[in-house]
């Protein structure tokens, strides 16, 4: 079979979209399965530590990802700074200085915080003793 250079300026295009179609169909979504706390090594130290039980695309292409972070009293996780992808912070131990845009509140744990997409934030251990918190966060395209 001949091609003309014409027949090539309409099969490229879909051509390049198969396959684009194809990679995003060859990552399988996240599979249900429990995440055992013995089973999940920390990495870091005293000050600051942490693990990623998890992350990987959704059946709707979105990257999900769940970590834990420890922090030593009066340790910040990192100065402010915002990104795409929204955040949920569940404070489980301890009490967390959060900020955002300039202000800040603190929260004790069984609170719930939410970081909104490309907002400046930040957060830090607020007491005397440690404090743990996990983050769920949603990635989309920026993953």
């Amino acid at each position: 079979m001949r091609l003309s250079r014409r027949d090539l300026t309409f099969l490229i295009p879909a051509l390049a979209a198969a396959g684009g179609d194809a990679q995003q169909r060859q990552a399988s979504p996240l599979p249900s399965k429990a995440y055992h706390n013995d089973r999940i090594p920390y990495a870091g130290d005293a000050k600051k530590k942490g693990r990623q039980f998890f992350r990987g695309p959704t059946h709707a292409g979105f990257n999900l990802e769940a970590h834990e972070t420890i922090l030593g009293p009066g340790v910040q996780t990192h100065t402010p700074h915002k990104h795409l992808n929204e955040e949920i912070v569940i404070v489980v131990e301890g009490t967390v200085e959060w900020y955002l845009e300039g202000q800040t509140e603190m929260v004790e744990a069984g609170s719930v915080i939410y970081f909104g997409s490309n907002q400046m934030h930040s957060m830090r251990n607020g007491g005397n003793a440690p404090c743990r918190y996990y983050v769920v966060e949603l990635h989309g395209d920026e993953a």
